[in-house]
């Protein structure tokens, strides 16, 4: 009988997870019971044969929902999935257990794998085409790195793993050139975490997000006094911290964009022969970024455009 047949299949297949139809069979005499498959769900765990544990879990789901032990169903799919490195799967299964189960006695193992997927995720592991383990993973999985992260902080919103979740979640929509979404994220993780160290992390995060920002064209001036604000509202939480410094080379990059663009504009007069254009734009880039490289620049080119009255 087709139940027999499967049970040769997943003690010896390395490679099984059963579809939906192969799931049916018809009803007959001495097939094994709940309790049965129970049994062989446990020595699968215990052999770490995670395809056969798949299997069996998915067997006593499908014909025997009622069975005690159902609940917890989902979780040993998602545990077994979580070993086997099927981390879409294994996500999937995971939150079907956290949506649909009542007990919940692995709901710290259950959030925690989904943060630990959701960090495999945003480092770079790929998701497998039409979420089928057969499949190549080939797919970013950023996108889904995201939802697990708002999922983890909507759930344990004042844990540390809801901290690092939100410096993730605004490291990837930063990489995604969400700007205003990363910088809001780490704004709001600086105001549920306060004076943590996570919380230095994120204000130097804002600088390096209004650099890149300017840095991929979008040079618009309100990202300057931004930065110029996070700026200093991080050396009022944090006077000692040596992060800061680093912050203050990232604002004084960010103002050099600036400069430069205006800088270019000057030039691009000068060498089109409209010298009181230029002129114009070089004293501006010298009054409103005067300690900057290109303002040093700009005092060169001007020098040379207005040479001093002989004496």
């Amino acid at each position: 009988m087709k139940k027999y047949l499967f049970l040769l299949l997943a003690a010896f297949s390395p490679l099984l997870a059963l579809e939906e139809e192969d799931l049916t069979w018809e009803e007959g005499d001495n097939e094994p019971t709940a309790a049965e498959y129970h049994r062989f769900l446990q020595e699968a765990m215990e052999d770490k044969d995670w395809w056969a544990a798949v299997d069996f879990a998915n067997i006593l789901s499908y014909h025997f929902p009622a069975f005690p032990f159902s609940q917890e169903l989902s979780y040993l799919i998602g545990f077994s999935y979580y070993q086997l490195g099927q981390y879409e799967l294994a996500n999937q299964s995971l939150s079907a257990y956290l949506n649909h189960s009542t007990s919940h006695s692995h709901f710290e193992e259950a959030i925690t794998m989904k943060f630990d997927i959701a960090q495999a995720f945003a480092h770079g592991t790929k998701k497998r085409l039409f979420g089928s383990h057969k499949m190549p993973a080939w797919l970013s999985a950023k996108e889904d790195a995201l939802e697990i992260y708002d999922e983890v902080i909507a759930t344990i919103p004042h844990t540390d793993m809801a901290a690092t979740s939100m410096l993730s979640k605004a490291l990837i929509q930063a990489e995604l050139e969400d700007f205003k979404p990363a910088v809001e994220t780490l704004s709001t993780l600086i105001r549920r975490f306060p004076k943590t160290d996570i919380a230095a992390e994120a204000y130097l995060d804002i600088a390096r997000v209004y650099f890149q920002q300017s840095k991929d064209g979008n040079l618009d001036l309100d990202n300057l006094d931004l930065a110029g604000i996070n700026l200093r509202k991080f050396k009022e939480a944090f006077p000692r911290e040596s992060r800061v410094d680093e912050a203050e080379k990232l604002l004084s990059e960010t103002a050099e964009l600036f400069a430069a663009n205006l800088l270019d504009t000057a030039q691009f007069f000068a060498r089109t022969k409209k010298p009181a254009a230029s002129i114009l734009y070089y004293n501006r880039v010298i009054s409103k970024y005067p300690q900057t490289k290109a303002a040093a620049v700009a005092q060169e080119r001007l020098n040379a455009l207005q040479p001093a009255d002989p004496e």
